[in-house]
Formats: structure tokens, sequence, C-alpha cells
């Protein structure tokens, strides 16, 4: 696990720039949970881990060993750096330090963040290369009208030959940007930047998110990872020694989808009352589909639960893996549509008046 994770810190997104990424947290879970089972103390494993690590992880890790040196709990050692460490990984840690049993939880942490750091590398895989291609197309459709098109327009007006209306569109954007791209470049940076605040901002969260589950193959995709995630914590916090309604405390603040967190916040005061949660899943078919609820039933009647998330969180990862796999035939049609579409463009644009000279000339 560690060899794959270090191939991938370069060029899937880990890189940190001087800051702590997942990877280096995934990592530093693994490193520790080996040394405390071969015997270590926790600031003898703090200090030799703290030794082998660099930059912003080095301070940071010497930090939480003198915090736990000066004899705090480990778990608030690690409070103090909230950005890099979830609610769900200091809670872990604090059962883990109450019930004895540390180094098993690091190690159901390990494996946790191991599952999310794949699943966001095939998403952020299967998403790269239509990405590239369309800003290729828009690019080389861009580059024809700004250097190709104004080159040859003197030919053009010097035959008085008539511009199709895609040559006219594709001078009309290279006039803009010739005359205004610093002030398009910019107001296009300053909208990117705008975009990105706003779909962070609480308020707008509930209709995106709603958008978002209702969009083909968008929809499945996050359907699953979010019953994924959902599954899979719950099963390691109950490894861990926690109760049902605790953990659910934990996921919920760590769920990201709006529609999700609401659910699940649901599940929790119906739980409080002494509710079964296949019976309260059950009430959110468009969130957790039948399967999800009967087989936590299941495992609910029969006292194996965590066996039971542990097969769904598996079944579901499987599932995203599929659908990240035929992704790629699922947009290979549209984006070949596009590319016909675009190069069809510019081929009149840029032939449509040739053929319009050369016709006159033969007259």
């Amino acid at each position: 696990m560690e060899e794959k994770a270090k191939e991938k810190k370069w060029w899937q997104g880990e890189i940190s720039f001087g800051g702590v990424s997942g990877t280096d947290i995934l990592l530093f879970t693994k490193h520790l949970s080996v040394g405390l089972k071969a015997g270590l103390t926790i600031v003898d494993a703090l200090d030799m881990l703290c030794e082998q690590a660099t930059g912003a992880m080095r301070k940071m890790l010497g930090q939480i060993k003198d915090t736990v040196s000066s004899g705090k709990p480990f778990y608030e050692a690690l409070a103090a750096h909230e950005k890099y460490f979830s609610p769900l990984y200091i809670s872990m840690i604090k059962t883990g330090e109450i019930t004895g049993n540390l180094e098993d939880n690091l190690m159901h942490l390990a494996d946790n963040l191991w599952k999310n750091h794949e699943l966001k590398q095939k998403i952020k895989s299967a998403m790269m290369y239509p990405i590239i291609v369309f800003v290729a197309i828009v690019g080389l459709g861009f580059a024809i009208s700004i250097f190709v098109l104004p080159k040859i327009l003197p030919l053009f007006k010097s035959m008085n030959a008539e511009l199709p209306l895609a040559t006219k569109v594709m001078l009309v954007i290279a006039n803009l940007f010739a005359n205004h791209g610093l002030a398009i470049s910019a107001g296009f940076i300053i909208f990117v930047i705008f975009t990105g605040w706003l779909l962070r901002q609480n308020f707008v969260k509930p209709v995106t998110h709603r958008i978002l589950l209702v969009l083909p193959i968008v929809s499945t995709i996050i359907k699953n990872l979010n019953i994924a995630r959902f599954t899979s914590t719950l099963a390691t916090l109950l490894s861990s020694g926690m109760t049902v309604d605790t953990s659910l405390q934990i996921i919920v603040d760590s769920t990201q989808n709006v529609m999700y967190k609401g659910a699940i916040r649901s599940l929790i005061a119906e739980v409080q009352k002494g509710k079964r949660m296949a019976s309260v899943l059950s009430f959110y078919p468009s969130l957790f589909p039948s399967l999800t609820s009967r087989m936590i039933a299941m495992g609910e009647q029969t006292g194996s639960l965590e066996k039971t998330l542990k097969y769904l969180s598996q079944y579901y990862e499987e599932e995203i893996d599929s659908t990240m796999k035929n992704l790629g035939n699922i947009l290979e049609p549209i984006l070949l549509m596009v590319i016909g579409v675009i190069v069809g463009t510019v081929a009149i644009a840029i032939l449509g008046p040739i053929y319009q000279i050369t016709g006159s000339l033969r007259k």
C-alpha cells in the first residue's frame, strides 16, 4: 500500500507544495501502527517518524511529539492540527487510547484512508481524458480564430467573397480577443474564482447537490461514493468499539453531500429513539437503495452488522470501479460528436470562402 501511495504522489494531485498531503497522513498512520505493534512507545514512534519526515510534515510531527511528551493524550495533540486530521480520525484515536486498542484503530484508519484515496484517484483518472480532450479542442478553435483567420481575411476581402456565418462568428471572436483579450482573460479568471467560491457556500450547496443527484451517470457515481464511504466508515468505527449512535454522529460531521447529511441526521434522531437503522434508511430509497437497507436489516437481525457493512462497502466500491472503467466508453461518442462539430465548423469557416473564391475565378 505504501509503495502505491508514493508512486501516485506526484502525478495524481498529491503534491503538497510545502504542506501536508493526504498521502502523508495515510503513510504516517500506517507506519505509526506498525511502530506501536513492534513495541515502541507512542513518543518513540513519533520521534522516529519525525526524523524520517521533511518540511511541513516534520514540523507538525515535532509539535505532536512535544505535546504527547508533555503528558497530554495523543488525540488532543492531533486535535490541534484539525486541518489535517478529521473528526473521524481524532475520535478513533481517542477511542483507541481509552480502550487500549490504539494500534488496531490506527490500522483501521489506514485502511479507511487508503480506500478513500483509491476512490479519489479512480474518479480523477476517469475524468482526466475527457477534460484534456475538451480543453485541447477548445484551444484549437481559439488558436485558429486568433492566429489563422486574421491572416487570410485580407485575401477574402480582396476577392469580395461572401463569408459564411461560421467564418463571421470566428472573426468576431478573434477581434474581441485582439482588442479586449486582457479584459476577457481577467473576466474569465474572476468568473472561475467567483463560481468556485459560490459553489462552496452553504446556501448554494442544497441546490447543486440536488442537481448532481439527478444527472445521468454523475448521480450514480455520487450515490455509490456516498454509500461506500458511509458503510466503510461506520464499519471502521464500530470495529473500534464505538456505539452506532456515536459512530453516526461522527459520520454526519464528515459527510459532504447536503442530502446525505440530512438523511444521516434523521437516522441519528430515529436511532436514538430506539429504531433500527434499516427501517429508517428504507424511507430514503433515492439515497440508499433497497439493497442497502435490506442488507443492513439482515446484519442487525443476525448480529453481524459490521461484517455486512464491510461487504456493502466493498460492493459499492466495485460498482464505482466498474462505472469509472465504463465512463470512457460512455463519453467517447459524445466527445466524437463535439470534435466533429468543432472540426466541421472550423472547416466551413476556412474552406467555405476559399471555395467561393475558386468558383468566382473560374467564372
